[in-house]
């Protein structure tokens, strides 16, 4: 802006000098579209390497001419690939995971469509910082071992470590949907926290150690002051610790301010123990218990997950129950008055093996089951028989974490692991055996765990010769097929290794031609001489484009999936390459072919062409691939597929063709600038300034025909390519043009013998 003049002195300012300089664009870029193992479908994908196909596609697969193209192009000198997987039909593999209680809580979804999903595995557990409330999710990929965990995870969408939001848009294995309604999380009971045995509170309360601090819901926490001795009095431990219950209620609630989860608050003696719960159930209730800011009192009275208490979120009932299931043993059905009289001083013991430990004698005492009815008696059974099996080894998972529950008439024991690894078994013990009375031994059903809890219900068709139109050229409105690659920036080379599909072909070339790039195509698998390739050129197999070239024959390469036994694959990707490595040594005004232009990888040609052969195929356009002394296999052709003679176009050879596009690419990017500018000669000046210091450099680097710029190119925008009319219409016209260099495709040697001279 104008430099306003105020007070004397002297004013600096800085003036635009007009030069935008114009950035050369990429010019080997290939998209490939085809079949792979692995890998999200019409969705491009960037690679930069053939290690990035394999962790994002699954590597080679015997039924993807694609991987061996992709693997090809990097291995010729390529450096950036977009992926496309195509399919005809395919459905992502999933698993629902059950509560507890067996409710449907949370469906977990593989992010790729596909077999490659069933692959995946899922594990479960509650070893984390609140065990009673949070859990751990584990995915594993088993066919390349790649791995996600997330750890301390919660089902309260509330909470930071919310496991939907913690995996969807991060994870590169899974999504999952929290499954539960709307009426369910309203109707979740409140959260509780419940202290640890506490002996005598008299005795771990004093001065020191009054206080802590209650959260409830989320909501700020409060904190509780213990007042001495009245909020602890009492003639029995048990009175000491229901008088403490009662004053913590109190001071909670005196600090509601209106908020139900505090103004309802509650905090009561169970045993001897304290038990918080919030006002207000829901999703979104809890409690915690933090340490007071001084004098804590949250470690004596046991009181918060690290003081060794329990913190049970509501949230905590709809958990996922862990992964892999245990093995399990199902006991017999139990008739009405199986346990009116045992246990009994002969009928107490029985022997039980975990995980292979033991067998290990467990004695559940001779008091006769209590209970009204059977299910009272059963759980009573139940409940003793676990705890006799976990004081056996507290150090073992197995044993530690044993289960014994009821599901109506049966008893059911469950291993404390999980997985494979996962065993139970019962036997009668030697004296007073009541393995039998259970029900354990005769009738008893031993399930054991599923190697691991796997995704299931992915599948695939793989497109078959009817399917490749619809699979490849898909709707352009969903971005299916082809027109995946409508999400890409910019591409320089298609390749579809294996696809020749005429109807394919056509559509794809004339998306080439809109989106300025090249197409490489493979010869038909059909043609397998040369009689068969000039019937293919001269008909309508191929798409008489030149922004496409066609490549004969199909080449033998080390198959790494057989021990290196040669197999036959189309060359397009090798080509691709090929491309690449030519632009990055020579240019792209470089003809891709000759002696320099051997293909890396490629063993032989499934057919060796004569001189005579590969002259009735270049006039038509069909580029040779050849093999020659010393050189091996080389690419002996650069003609587009209006390269035949007979089309005369002025896009015959593959450099000219690209040497444009690459041109046009650039100058489309480079211009943008000149949108909405005022249309007069200042901005024609800078027109022709920024585009002739493009093409000039160009010219430095020998893409151009003459010895001067004058011979080489011409940019011209002035009043004779601009008019008044066109200036009315908002238009500015540039003109842009170019000697390109044409590949010396016949080299001609005259040989002539120099007679003696005669002497006169």
């Amino acid at each position: 802006m104008p430099v306003q003049f105020a007070a004397p002195g002297v004013y600096i300012q800085e003036i635009p000098s007009g030069v935008r300089t114009i950035s050369s664009v990429a010019t080997s870029v290939a998209a490939f579209l085809g079949a792979a193992p692995r890998g999200p479908v019409n969705k491009a994908v960037r690679i930069h390497s053939f290690a990035d196909f394999e962790r994002n596609f699954g590597g080679l697969s015997a039924d993807s001419e694609m991987s061996y193209g992709v693997r090809q192009f990097f291995g010729n000198g390529g450096a950036d690939a977009w992926i496309v997987r195509v399919v005809k039909d395919a459905s992502p593999a999933s698993r629902t995971l059950l509560s507890s209680t067996a409710a449907n809580v949370l469906t977990v979804t593989a992010l790729d469509a596909g077999v490659s999903g069933n692959d995946i595995q899922l594990r479960v557990d509650y070893t984390t910082a609140l065990p009673d409330s949070t859990f751990n999710l584990s995915v594993i990929r088993s066919s390349d071992g790649r791995a996600e965990q997330y750890a301390n995870v919660s089902m309260n969408s509330a909470d930071a470590r919310y496991l939907p939001d913690l995996v969807n848009g991060v994870s590169q294995l899974v999504k999952v949907s929290r499954d539960v309604p709307q009426a369910t999380l309203d109707g979740l009971p409140a959260g509780t926290s419940t202290s640890g045995a506490i002996a005598d509170v008299a005795t771990v309360i004093d001065a020191t150690h009054t206080d802590f601090r209650v959260v409830v819901n989320g909501l700020p926490s409060v904190t509780v002051s213990i007042t001495l001795p009245a909020d602890i009095a009492g003639g029995t431990a048990i009175q000491r610790l229901t008088t403490l219950a009662a004053a913590i209620q109190a001071k909670v609630r005196a600090q509601a301010a209106g908020k139900p989860a505090l103004l309802n608050f509650t905090c009561t003696r169970t045993g001897s123990t304290l038990v918080l719960g919030s006002g207000s159930g829901g999703e979104f209730s809890s409690v915690r218990v933090l340490a007071g800011a001084r004098n804590n009192a949250a470690g004596v009275l046991k009181l918060g997950a690290a003081a060794g208490g329990i913190e049970a979120d509501a949230v905590a009932a709809i958990r996922p129950a862990r992964l892999p299931d245990p093995a399990t043993l199902t006991s017999g059905a139990f008739a009405a008055n199986d346990l009116d009289a045992l246990p009994d001083a002969t009928h107490s013991s029985l022997r039980i093996s975990l995980d292979g430990y033991g067998p290990d004698l467990v004695d559940i005492g001779v008091a006769p089951a209590a209970g009204a009815n059977l299910g009272a008696k059963m759980a009573d059974v139940a409940a003793r028989l676990q705890a006799a099996v976990r004081a056996l080894k507290p150090g073992n998972p197995a044993y530690r974490d044993f289960v014994a529950s009821v599901q109506g008439s049966i008893l059911v024991l469950a291993s404390g692991s999980r997985g494979a690894g996962s065993a139970i078994a019962v036997s009668a013990a030697a004296s007073n055996d009541i393995a039998t009375g259970l029900h354990l031994l005769t009738g008893a059903v031993l399930s054991p765990p599923p190697t691991d809890a796997f995704l299931g219900g992915g599948s695939e068709t793989p497109y078959a010769a009817a399917d490749i139109y619809p699979a490849f050229i898909g709707s352009r409105s969903k971005r299916e097929g082809l027109y995946a690659l409508e999400d890409v920036d910019l591409f320089n080379l298609l390749v579809m290794p294996g696809i020749t599909d005429s109807g394919v072909l056509t559509d794809a070339a004339s998306y080439c031609q809109e989106r300025r790039a090249f197409f490489i195509i493979d010869a038909p698998p059909s043609a397998t001489d040369v009689a068969t390739m000039v019937q293919s050129a001269s008909g309508t197999d191929l798409p008489k484009s030149d922004h496409a070239a066609v490549y004969f024959p199909w080449t033998h390469v080390a198959d790494p999936l057989k021990n290196g036994k040669p197999r036959l694959t189309p060359p397009s990707g090798t080509i691709a390459g090929l491309y690449a490595r030519t632009d990055g040594s020579r240019g792209v005004w470089k003809a891709p072919a000759g002696t320099d232009a051997n293909l890396s990888g490629v063993q032989s040609l499934a057919l060796t062409l004569t001189d005579g052969e590969n002259g009735s195929l270049n006039p038509l356009g069909v580029n040779c691939l050849r093999t020659f002394p010393v050189y091996g296999a080389v690419c002996w052709g650069a003609r587009t597929l209006r390269g035949a003679d007979q089309m005369s176009s002025e896009y015959k050879y593959v450099p000219v063709r690209r040497l444009a596009l690459y041109i046009e690419e650039s100058l489309y990017r480079g211009t943008q600038w000149v949108v909405f500018e005022p249309n007069d000669e200042p901005l024609w000046a800078q027109i022709r300034l920024n585009i002739g210091a493009f093409m000039n450099g160009l010219f430095r680097q020998g893409a151009f025909q003459g010895s001067s710029p004058r011979d080489a190119y011409l940019v011209k925008c002035d009043r004779e390519t601009t008019t008044q009319d066109d200036i009315n219409r908002g238009v500015v016209n540039i003109l842009v043009g170019f000697a390109p260099l044409k590949p010396a495709e016949f080299v001609v040697i005259s040989i002539q013998q120099l007679a003696g001279q005669i002497q006169v």
